[in-house]
């Protein structure tokens, strides 16, 4: 696997990555390359990512999907590298998770596109190391260090987890949701619309016993929001562990969990079986760029899990170019509403004739 500009301006500088080390959310397979000379842990929040490293040989019991770091025993780690997260307070969360794990003088490595905002967000390594600067830049990249010299705060993981209030299409409920999580702390208004078109939607009869997807769950919004409406039981799917953690947390606030069920997948790798209805608000974004790999792999992939006359419903950006993808997947497409920026399109996997 190729590693990103990124990971190449890091191993520009590896002959100063040595001892024990932890990737927190590592982009790439480069944790793999560097366990040849260092002692490398990889605490992974997307599943793409994991599965990479897995796929390259990464030692097992040093590979970890979570999160949240609950590795009890392993906190005494050297250097702490951190990719640049899209998301501002997703790297104060992952700050405030490493620092109790670095040893007194370690080190925390900030690396990441110049589009990023790494060079702003070189800042926010001050609250809790010394001597923060640039190490190296290259490629339109910059790395960025700082030393432990003060003892951390402990973690604490609910002070993280945001909850609130939400109406929304006739149905008010409480929403929790995490750093980096799509939407967080807030109603993304293309779900928000997707919502009140469900809510004229006929679903069928006995809707209650239907098997029911959403793809790209988020902090659960809409699969509980369908969940209150049918009764059925809805598996909640996300590439995110942040995001599973939110849907998970979000049902038990509303006394659902018994009807949830959480699947960790990249695309539709890991679903079993077909539904009769897949719901998505698909992302669109790799890093900072618009990206339309994950949605064209699952629009493509999705007729494999639906029933005979199974239903897709998606909302989307309407810039986006999902139509003609649409069609491709499942022959035909219908746009049900398109307004504010945002359309929403609903498919059919067709009866054979």
């Amino acid at each position: 696997m190729n590693l990103n500009l990124t990971s190449q301006l890091l191993t520009r500088n590896e002959n100063e990555l040595s001892g024990k080390i932890l990737f927190a959310n590592p982009e790439d397979t480069y944790p793999q390359n560097l366990s040849k000379q260092a002692d490398v842990y990889a605490w992974c929040q997307s599943k793409t990512s994991h599965d990479a490293l897995a796929r390259v040989g990464f030692a097992e019991d040093k590979l970890f999907l979570s999160a949240q770091w609950e590795q009890k025993d392993n906190s005494d780690f050297d250097h702490v590298v951190i990719y640049q997260p899209k998301a501002k307070d997703l790297l104060d969360y992952l700050l405030a998770a490493v620092l109790p794990l670095l040893k007194e003088g370690g080190q925390i490595w900030l690396v990441g596109d110049n589009k990023s905002g790494v060079k702003s967000s070189a800042k926010r390594l001050e609250a809790g190391l010394d001597d923060v600067g640039k190490v190296d830049g290259a490629k339109h990249c910059l790395l960025y260090a700082g030393y432990k010299r003060r003892p951390a705060k402990p973690f604490v993981f609910e002070d993280w987890v945001v909850t609130w209030q939400q109406d929304v299409a006739g149905q008010s409920f409480t929403l929790c949701s995490l750093p980096g999580v799509f939407g967080h702390g807030k109603l993304d208004k293309g779900t928000g619309l997707f919502l009140n078109q469900l809510n004229e939607h006929r679903f069928m009869s006995d809707v209650a016993n239907a098997r029911i997807l959403d793809f790209g769950c988020g902090d659960g919004i809409i699969s509980l929001w369908i969940y209150n409406k049918t009764g059925a039981k809805i598996t909640a799917l996300d590439d995110s562990a942040l995001a599973l953690k939110s849907t998970e947390l979000t049902f038990a606030a509303n006394q659902a969990s018994d009807a949830l069920t959480l699947v960790a997948s990249n695309g539709l790798t890991d679903v079993k079986g077909r539904f009769n209805y897949v719901v998505s608000n698909p992302p669109f974004h790799k890093g900072v760029n618009t990206d339309y790999s994950i949605a064209e792999s699952f629009f493509m992939s999705v007729k494999q899990h639906l029933t005979l006359n199974g239903e897709l419903f998606v909302v989307a950006n309407d810039f986006l170019r999902y139509p003609p993808i649409l069609d491709a997947a499942l022959g035909s497409h219908t746009r049900l509403f398109r307004d504010k920026g945002y359309a929403i399109y609903h498919g059919r996997q067709p009866k054979k004739r």
